[in-house]
């Protein structure tokens, strides 16, 4: 298994492969890096990559949609132009799902955004993209829509980023959490509720793409209580911007021993690495051995020769 978490400022987009699947989760980008222009179409042009023979646009297996913000969409029309995904999987409000899963649109606030109208004109229409993943190693987790906007216990405020479709992955030995944005309240709702993310947060988790791009006010003390041994085996991973604004600032102990092991090829006897974030680089991770290899990698040709 391979994955990169891209550069894309106060965005997020991640991608990965393993047994043989190309998955995609968010497609945010920044004015400087389109994860679809800068190194989705170069990588399948340069692998020859098989195309979808109907629309004529590079196959990938799943595209994973987290939420409908735009700083996690900026790149959806680029996306789309050039790729086709046998499974999208975003929180929609199509025929076929049950109706407690709908999203209520009028409570998105970005809802009229050029972003948020292509998803909803142009790639939702004629799809019924059900919540379930690709791969047996891949389990996605999400709060009904119903209850992000009638339960007590979340915050109506946090509506649209308690919608996320969450994502835990367990691939020979390796596991790997994506929160989106899940709010605090979110990921305590969906600890409690849901069973199983409880039981997989118990088997462990080695890397962590923090909540919310890692901000104060979203620190989740309840996640990383449910966790074996209370913290994260290798590294936190913080898709972020630098800010002189205090409410973007990044929670500082997702890079404190207490909430992550720092078992990681960057940390050293006398200077453990507990955190790493996007600002500094596109963050790369190859598990395909025992002991995954972690890169920050500035240059995209270079990210682009890492998966060839």
């Amino acid at each position: 298994m391979k994955l990169v978490v891209f550069n894309v400022k106060s965005g997020l987009s991640v991608y990965l492969e393993f047994s043989s699947k190309k998955i995609l989760y968010d497609i945010g980008s920044s004015e400087d890096f389109c994860p679809a222009i800068d190194f989705l179409l170069p990588l399948y042009k340069k692998r020859n990559a098989a195309k979808n023979t109907k629309h004529n646009k590079f196959a990938m297996d799943q595209i994973i949609i987290s939420h409908p913000h735009d700083d996690h969409i900026s790149s959806i029309k680029n996306y789309y132009k050039h790729f086709y995904p046998t499974l999208l999987t975003t929180p929609n409000d199509n025929d076929g799902l049950p109706d407690k899963a709908k999203v209520n649109w009028e409570l998105i606030k970005n809802r009229k955004t050029e972003y948020v109208k292509y998803l909803r004109e142009e790639v939702l229409p004629g799809r019924i993209p059900p919540l379930r993943s690709s791969d047996y190693h891949l389990d996605i987790f999400y709060i009904p829509a119903k209850d992000c906007e009638k339960s007590s216990d979340l915050k109506k405020e946090n509506y649209g980023n308690n919608l996320t479709i969450t994502v835990y992955i367990q691939f020979n030995g390796h596991k790997i959490l994506f929160m989106g944005d899940l709010m605090k309240d979110g990921s305590s709702y969906l600890i409690n509720k849901n069973s199983k993310f409880y039981n997989s947060l118990q088997n462990g988790v080695d890397f962590l793409i923090t909540p919310h791009h890692g901000l104060r006010s979203s620190f989740p003390v309840d996640l990383f209580s449910a966790m074996k041994n209370g913290k994260t085996k290798r590294l936190n991973i913080v898709s972020e911007k630098p800010s002189s604004d205090e409410s973007r600032n990044v929670d500082g102990r997702y890079s404190d021993p207490d909430y992550c092991g720092g078992i990681n090829n960057l940390s050293s006897s006398d200077k453990p690495v507990y955190q790493r974030k996007t600002s500094n680089g596109h963050i790369y991770i190859d598990c395909r051995q025992h002991e995954p290899d972690i890169k920050l990698i500035r240059n995209n040709d270079e990210l682009i020769k890492e998966f060839l």
